[in-house]
Protein backbone atom coordinates (compact mmCIF):
# COMPACT_ATOMS: atom_id res chain seq x y z
CA UNK A 1 0.00 0.00 0.00
CA UNK A 2 1.45 3.09 -0.94
CA UNK A 3 1.31 6.79 0.68
CA UNK A 4 -1.72 7.90 -1.53
CA UNK A 5 -3.67 4.77 -0.38
CA UNK A 6 -2.98 4.92 3.54
CA UNK A 7 -3.97 8.35 3.62
CA UNK A 8 -6.97 7.77 1.04
CA UNK A 9 -8.05 4.69 4.00
CA UNK A 10 -7.25 7.22 7.05
CA UNK A 11 -9.58 9.34 5.53
CA UNK A 12 -12.36 6.87 5.04
CA UNK A 13 -12.01 5.13 8.55
CA UNK A 14 -12.14 8.89 9.88
CA UNK A 15 -15.46 9.64 8.51
CA UNK A 16 -16.90 6.31 9.51
CA UNK A 17 -15.51 6.80 12.94
CA UNK A 18 -17.22 10.05 13.44
CA UNK A 19 -20.56 8.46 12.08
CA UNK A 20 -20.31 6.03 14.95
CA UNK A 21 -19.17 8.13 17.84
CA UNK A 22 -20.86 11.36 16.53
CA UNK A 23 -23.72 10.60 14.10
CA UNK A 24 -21.45 12.69 11.24
CA UNK A 25 -18.32 12.26 9.87
CA UNK A 26 -15.77 15.51 9.04
CA UNK A 27 -13.01 15.17 6.66
CA UNK A 28 -10.65 18.51 5.65
CA UNK A 29 -8.64 18.24 2.49
CA UNK A 30 -11.03 14.80 1.28
CA UNK A 31 -9.73 16.04 -2.63
CA UNK A 32 -6.15 17.75 -3.58
CA UNK A 33 -6.49 21.41 -3.64
CA UNK A 34 -6.25 21.55 -7.23
CA UNK A 35 -9.44 19.22 -7.95
CA UNK A 36 -11.49 21.14 -5.57
CA UNK A 37 -10.22 24.62 -7.77
CA UNK A 38 -11.57 22.15 -10.92
CA UNK A 39 -13.91 21.84 -9.48
CA UNK A 40 -15.00 25.18 -8.53
CA UNK A 41 -14.21 26.38 -11.82
CA UNK A 42 -16.54 23.44 -13.41
CA UNK A 43 -19.28 25.01 -11.61
CA UNK A 44 -18.55 28.63 -12.19
CA UNK A 45 -18.74 28.14 -15.85
CA UNK A 46 -21.89 26.58 -15.39
CA UNK A 47 -23.70 29.25 -13.91
CA UNK A 48 -21.73 31.52 -16.51
CA UNK A 49 -23.70 29.91 -19.50
CA UNK A 50 -26.78 29.82 -17.38
CA UNK A 51 -27.21 26.31 -16.56
CA UNK A 52 -27.71 26.67 -13.25
CA UNK A 53 -31.32 25.90 -12.17
CA UNK A 54 -33.38 26.91 -9.48
CA UNK A 55 -33.66 23.86 -6.99
CA UNK A 56 -36.70 22.24 -5.73
CA UNK A 57 -38.16 20.21 -3.22
CA UNK A 58 -38.71 16.22 -3.44
CA UNK A 59 -38.49 13.40 -5.82
CA UNK A 60 -39.75 13.41 -9.41
CA UNK A 61 -43.15 12.17 -8.05
CA UNK A 62 -43.69 15.26 -5.94
CA UNK A 63 -40.90 18.07 -6.93
CA UNK A 64 -42.38 21.78 -6.23
CA UNK A 65 -40.25 24.92 -5.81
CA UNK A 66 -40.77 26.87 -2.38
CA UNK A 67 -38.28 29.64 -2.17
CA UNK A 68 -39.25 29.93 1.46
CA UNK A 69 -37.64 26.67 2.27
CA UNK A 70 -34.61 26.16 -0.05
CA UNK A 71 -33.19 29.59 -2.57
CA UNK A 72 -30.21 27.41 -4.36
CA UNK A 73 -29.14 26.70 -7.73
CA UNK A 74 -27.58 23.46 -8.66
CA UNK A 75 -26.49 21.24 -11.76
CA UNK A 76 -26.80 17.72 -11.89
CA UNK A 77 -23.49 15.68 -12.55
CA UNK A 78 -23.22 13.31 -15.55
CA UNK A 79 -22.77 10.07 -14.43
CA UNK A 80 -21.11 9.49 -17.65
CA UNK A 81 -19.18 12.93 -17.33
CA UNK A 82 -15.69 12.67 -18.70
CA UNK A 83 -14.35 16.08 -17.02
CA UNK A 84 -11.19 15.13 -15.32
CA UNK A 85 -12.10 17.00 -11.93
CA UNK A 86 -15.58 15.59 -11.97
CA UNK A 87 -14.24 11.90 -12.75
CA UNK A 88 -11.28 12.11 -9.99
CA UNK A 89 -14.41 13.00 -7.82
CA UNK A 90 -16.71 10.08 -8.47
CA UNK A 91 -14.20 7.77 -8.44
CA UNK A 92 -12.87 8.88 -4.84
CA UNK A 93 -16.31 8.14 -3.85
CA UNK A 94 -16.79 5.35 -5.51
CA UNK A 95 -13.79 3.67 -3.75
CA UNK A 96 -15.19 5.25 -0.26
CA UNK A 97 -18.38 3.60 -1.18
CA UNK A 98 -16.66 -0.12 -1.71
CA UNK A 99 -14.53 0.75 2.01
CA UNK A 100 -17.97 1.29 3.28
CA UNK A 101 -19.50 -1.87 1.58
CA UNK A 102 -16.51 -4.22 2.65
CA UNK A 103 -16.19 -3.20 6.12
CA UNK A 104 -19.85 -2.04 6.92
CA UNK A 105 -21.87 -4.17 4.87
CA UNK A 106 -24.09 -1.16 3.69
CA UNK A 107 -25.02 -2.70 0.07
CA UNK A 108 -24.53 0.58 -1.65
CA UNK A 109 -25.27 0.33 -5.21
CA UNK A 110 -24.82 4.11 -6.68
CA UNK A 111 -24.13 7.56 -6.16
CA UNK A 112 -25.91 10.47 -7.78
CA UNK A 113 -24.71 14.13 -7.00
CA UNK A 114 -25.11 18.06 -7.96
CA UNK A 115 -23.45 20.70 -8.03
CA UNK A 116 -25.17 24.09 -5.81
CA UNK A 117 -24.39 27.58 -5.65
CA UNK A 118 -25.73 29.54 -2.69
CA UNK A 119 -25.68 32.89 -3.79
CA UNK A 120 -25.33 36.14 -0.80
CA UNK A 121 -28.28 35.58 1.71
CA UNK A 122 -29.49 32.16 -0.41
CA UNK A 123 -30.09 29.07 1.97
CA UNK A 124 -31.93 25.79 2.38
CA UNK A 125 -34.30 25.69 5.42
CA UNK A 126 -34.22 22.42 8.35
CA UNK A 127 -34.60 19.18 6.48
CA UNK A 128 -33.31 15.59 5.79
CA UNK A 129 -32.67 14.04 2.56
CA UNK A 130 -34.75 10.88 2.54
CA UNK A 131 -37.99 11.22 0.21
CA UNK A 132 -41.53 10.29 1.98
CA UNK A 133 -42.13 7.94 -1.11
CA UNK A 134 -38.42 6.77 -1.51
CA UNK A 135 -36.21 4.87 0.69
CA UNK A 136 -33.02 4.82 -1.74
CA UNK A 137 -30.53 7.54 -0.38
CA UNK A 138 -28.39 6.27 2.98
CA UNK A 139 -25.78 8.52 3.57
CA UNK A 140 -25.37 11.80 2.40
CA UNK A 141 -22.19 14.17 1.31
CA UNK A 142 -21.31 17.42 1.02
CA UNK A 143 -18.52 18.72 -0.63
CA UNK A 144 -17.45 22.30 -0.06
CA UNK A 145 -15.56 24.01 -2.73
CA UNK A 146 -15.13 27.23 -1.77
CA UNK A 147 -11.94 29.43 -1.65
CA UNK A 148 -10.45 31.46 1.28
CA UNK A 149 -13.68 30.55 3.41
CA UNK A 150 -13.70 32.67 6.06
CA UNK A 151 -16.11 32.93 9.55
CA UNK A 152 -17.44 35.89 8.76
CA UNK A 153 -18.52 34.82 5.11
CA UNK A 154 -21.61 32.94 7.42
CA UNK A 155 -22.49 30.17 5.37
CA UNK A 156 -22.23 27.79 8.34
CA UNK A 157 -23.78 24.11 7.57
CA UNK A 158 -25.69 23.07 10.74
CA UNK A 159 -26.07 19.61 11.85
CA UNK A 160 -29.29 18.49 14.39
CA UNK A 161 -28.59 14.97 15.70
CA UNK A 162 -30.94 13.70 17.96
CA UNK A 163 -30.85 14.13 21.39
CA UNK A 164 -27.52 15.90 20.95
CA UNK A 165 -26.84 19.64 21.07
CA UNK A 166 -26.70 21.18 17.06
CA UNK A 167 -23.41 21.33 15.16
CA UNK A 168 -22.23 23.93 13.31
CA UNK A 169 -19.70 23.17 10.16
CA UNK A 170 -17.63 26.01 8.13
CA UNK A 171 -17.84 25.17 4.63
CA UNK A 172 -14.11 25.17 4.14
CA UNK A 173 -12.66 24.15 0.24
CA UNK A 174 -11.94 20.34 0.37
CA UNK A 175 -14.31 19.62 3.39
CA UNK A 176 -15.89 16.58 3.37
CA UNK A 177 -19.26 16.15 5.50
CA UNK A 178 -20.51 13.01 5.26
CA UNK A 179 -23.63 11.66 7.58
CA UNK A 180 -27.25 9.65 7.00
CA UNK A 181 -29.80 10.65 4.94
CA UNK A 182 -32.60 9.19 6.55
CA UNK A 183 -31.52 10.19 9.83
CA UNK A 184 -29.82 14.00 9.77
CA UNK A 185 -31.48 17.16 10.26
CA UNK A 186 -29.45 19.49 8.76
CA UNK A 187 -29.72 22.90 7.37
CA UNK A 188 -27.89 25.76 5.29
CA UNK A 189 -27.37 29.09 7.22
CA UNK A 190 -26.87 31.82 4.18
CA UNK A 191 -24.05 33.76 3.30
CA UNK A 192 -23.47 37.05 4.49
CA UNK A 193 -20.85 38.36 1.97
CA UNK A 194 -20.71 36.28 -1.56
CA UNK A 195 -21.20 32.94 -3.17
CA UNK A 196 -21.38 29.80 -1.32
CA UNK A 197 -20.56 26.46 -3.23
CA UNK A 198 -20.27 23.07 -2.80
CA UNK A 199 -21.41 19.83 -4.32
CA UNK A 200 -23.81 17.45 -2.64
CA UNK A 201 -24.60 13.59 -3.02
CA UNK A 202 -26.20 11.00 -1.79
CA UNK A 203 -24.79 7.18 -2.14
CA UNK A 204 -27.92 5.02 -2.51
CA UNK A 205 -28.49 1.14 -1.88
CA UNK A 206 -30.32 0.75 -5.89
Amino acid sequence: MNKEEIKELQQFEGLIDGLISDNYGCCDNFLSPSIVTGLNNNLQKLNASGKLKPSGIGNKNDFHQDKTVRSDQIHWLDDKSVNAYEMLFVDKVGKFMGHLNSTCYTSLKSFESHYASYEKDRFYKRHIDQFKNEHGRKFSIVLYLNQDWMDEDGGLLSLYPKAKDQINISPLGGRMVFFRSDEMEHEVHPSFTRERTSIAGWMRDE
